[in-house]
């Protein structure tokens, strides 16, 4: 039985966090999509996924992965996701998402990152 997608938002000051719990399938595309959309404006520049809370992610989840890492980057912000299993890391790169976004181990980690592009 497929789990509902939750999305809560928070934000920082140039961008967002999008925190996913649930399955993460073709289903939950328009629920992510609009997530990404309410939280676009010219002040966000980063948009940082936190996966922790994922507990599935089938083929057409992967695909709206991508569309919507798409979307950000052809809005001008760079997408960056923590909390993935090796399972889904090693998937992720064999589909080609991590050309859309980057993958680090913890929320930390992501958010040093996005210190030392912000400079």
């Amino acid at each position: 039985m497929e789990l509902p997608l939750v999305i809560e938002r928070r934000q920082f000051p140039s961008g967002s966090v999008l925190q996913l719990r649930g399955d993460l399938t073709k289903m939950s595309e328009n629920e992510l999509l609009d997530g990404l959309a309410g939280g676009l404006d010219e002040s966000v520049r980063f948009l940082a996924l936190d996966l922790t809370g994922v507990s599935y992610i089938n083929s057409g989840g992967m695909a709206v992965l991508i569309r919507l890492a798409r979307i950000a980057r052809r809005a001008g912000v760079h997408t960056f996701a923590w909390g993935v299993t090796p399972h889904y890391e090693k998937l992720f790169r064999m589909v080609g998402l991590t050309e859309w976004l980057m993958l680090y181990p913890n929320e930390f980690a992501v958010m040093q990152r996005i210190e030392a592009l912000d400079l």
